[in-house]
């Protein structure tokens, strides 16, 4: 997902730049050729995912009869207790979903945890969900604006932000990014650094240097690291594990794995979170459940573009996955703008 949003590098959420998007392997780009794409990436000011269009299952179609969590798929376990860096109080353990597909009770089984560096204010106790914002537009698009105050008008929900100079922290600090990711961290908003990895490809050592710079042009604002491009093989759990563990080691706490698809069950503790679905439709139940319900929500969030706001899928996927972000936009770049439902998101999120 590494489609530069209008700067974005084209974060196709687990994908490469702009265009690039889908899950382990590049075989959901979002140039749809099966690699890693770079739909002009690098040319605009704010990077953009490249991982819009992945996924190995076939997306359903937005509004479509199996769109919506709760009517199928096993139910998640008692959840464990995890870091909760978008600031939210442990949450109620879910309750079994109803088998008419009503809304489940919020699970998360998150603690909360000291707020992103330089942020001025904590979510007060909920059992409210959050989202994973690819906010890959340039920080003086109205775009930040729209999360900002969303965010105001719903303190409990967990706003976490992606930002993508350059696919990636770019050759030098951006004096609108510093001021924007300070007006993030100040409306409690946690942010988080993008660096591709190209499915394991990259060398860990440039990805590395990534990360230093992030921390170097943005110092003590930058409070994880999305590492986009994830891998889904099983073989590649050490290379991201090391690179988790080194961004925590320079002070980023929350680290995100965007394969855009289904991936390995051995991933999970190596990164805090991983977004398994970035495609074009709303997830079922069945792709948000199956081997994912013996782990905590608090592991997967889900990103789908080209899908129209559903509050009720929001609520019943809550059950499934903590992250939740929905998209209208579309191909070839879905992560140049927010959704204008990006409130009312959030308000199925409490």
């Amino acid at each position: 997902m590494q489609s530069k949003l209008g700067g974005i590098a084209a974060f196709c959420v687990g994908a490469s730049l702009i265009v690039g998007c889908g899950g382990g392997g590049g075989d959901g780009s979002i140039g749809d050729t099966g690699t890693p794409g770079g739909v002009g990436a690098n040319s605009a000011p704010g990077g953009a995912p490249g991982n819009a269009g992945a996924g190995a299952s076939s997306a359903s179609a937005a509004g479509a009869a199996d769109s919506t969590a709760g009517a199928t798929g096993a139910v998640p376990g008692a959840p464990v207790t995890a870091a909760d860096p978008a600031g939210a109080a442990p949450a109620a353990t879910a309750a079994a979903p109803a088998a008419t597909g009503t809304t489940p009770a919020a699970a998360t089984g998150a603690t909360t945890t000291a707020p992103a560096a330089g942020a001025t204010t904590a979510a007060p106790a909920s059992s409210a969900a959050a989202t994973i914002v690819p906010l890959y537009t340039y920080p003086t698009d109205a775009s930040w604006n729209t999360v900002i105050a969303a965010k105001a008008a719903h303190p409990t929900v967990g706003v976490i932000a992606a930002v993508n100079p350059a696919n990636g922290p770019g050759a030098a600090a951006d004096s609108a990014y510093a001021s924007g990711i300070a007006r993030l961290n100040a409306a409690g908003i946690k942010v988080l650094g993008y660096v591709a990895t190209g499915y394991a490809v990259n060398n860990a050592a440039a990805v590395k240097a990534d990360i230093d710079r992030w921390k170097a042009f943005y110092p003590g604002q930058i409070g994880g690291i999305f590492f986009d491009e994830q891998s889904d093989r099983a073989g590649d759990v050490a290379y991201y594990r090391d690179l988790s563990q080194y961004a925590k080691a320079k002070g980023m706490s929350f680290t995100v794995g965007n394969p855009g698809k289904d991936t390995a069950e051995a991933y999970i503790g190596a990164l805090d979170t991983m977004l398994i679905y970035e495609s074009a439709g709303l997830p079922s139940a069945t792709q948000m459940g199956g081997w994912h319900a013996n782990h905590p929500p608090s592991n997967f969030g889900v990103i789908p573009h080209t899908s129209s706001f559903d509050a009720t899928f929001v609520r019943n996927a809550r059950q499934y996955v903590r992250y939740i972000y929905v998209q209208s936009d579309t191909l070839p770049n879905p992560w140049d703008s927010v959704p204008a439902t990006f409130s009312d998101l959030l308000a199925a999120l409490e």
